[in-house]
């Protein structure tokens, strides 16, 4: 077993053998749910790819005593997912990829927040579901790593370590999460090759090169490297589920780097 409870703020640990959690006292979740290789195949680069079986496990609504209903009360919930390591054919072992709904009140989509607990992986985004995509970026993370969804993007996880990868993620209670946008693409605008390269998905009508950005760090709204989402301010969180309150935020995140 493998101790996160440092980057997770809460006690849990890993057994990298069965992708599973086991979590400390008082910490319930939903039952894990298994992701499968035959339930990804529309979504790969070649959907008669072999690989591992199980892709990764997904657990929802983790409720950590003190941190449960101050989450509630803001629209979050957490969960954590672990990835298996390994290829499906010529791509690195990932998610799905989809995009989060937006209410219709606001018309601006759900983010969320990931905190890398374990290994190292790749956060692919691009801000379109549509074949007409006009930024791409990708952040690499690794252990007590913090990467944030901008609103409206639609984005995947990638593990490109050689070990199980986990991480932690806040999430907006009232999001649904889209596939079916991405699923008539075939996937994103760029696959993640095994080497860490990027290959580009030909059914898209424009794909511009993917910028690479570090782990983001938002001090006034607690998300940095080191500091475990649980263990801050959990009103500092609502970014998540009121995301239409803070469009500077947004505008500075996905903002060109300096030349």
């Amino acid at each position: 077993m493998i101790d996160l409870t440092g980057f997770a703020g809460f006690p849990v640990q890993l057994e990298p053998e069965s992708l599973t959690l086991a979590f400390g006292p008082g910490v319930t979740t939903a039952e894990a749910v298994v992701r499968r290789l035959d339930e990804v195949r529309a979504l790969l680069r070649d959907p008669l790819a072999t690989g591992p079986d199980h892709l990764y496990t997904i657990y929802m609504d983790i409720r950590v005593p003190g941190r449960a209903e101050a989450l509630r009360s803001l629209g979050l919930g957490y969960g954590a997912v672990v990835y298996n390591h390994g290829a499906i054919g010529g791509e690195a072992l990932r998610s799905q990829g989809h995009v989060h709904s937006a209410p219709a009140a606001t018309g601006v989509a759900f983010s969320e927040v990931y905190e890398f607990w374990h290994g190292r992986g790749l956060v692919y985004m691009q801000d379109s579901a549509t074949d007409q995509v006009s930024e791409v970026i990708v952040v690499e993370a690794g252990p007590g790593d913090k990467v944030v969804i901008p609103p409206g993007w639609a984005h995947a996880t990638v593990n490109l370590g050689e070990e199980p990868m986990a991480f932690g993620a806040v999430y907006a209670l009232e999001a649904r999460l889209l596939y079916e946008p991405l699923r008539k693409l075939q996937g994103m605008a760029h696959y993640v090759l095994a080497d860490g390269s990027l290959e580009v998905n030909p059914r898209y009508r424009h794909v511009p090169t993917a910028r690479r950005m570090a782990p983001h760090e938002i001090p006034g709204h607690g998300i940095g490297h080191g500091r475990p989402a649980l263990s801050g301010e959990i009103g500092l969180l609502d970014l998540v589920s009121r995301p239409e309150r803070h469009r500077a935020v947004w505008e500075r995140l996905v903002a060109p780097l300096p030349r």
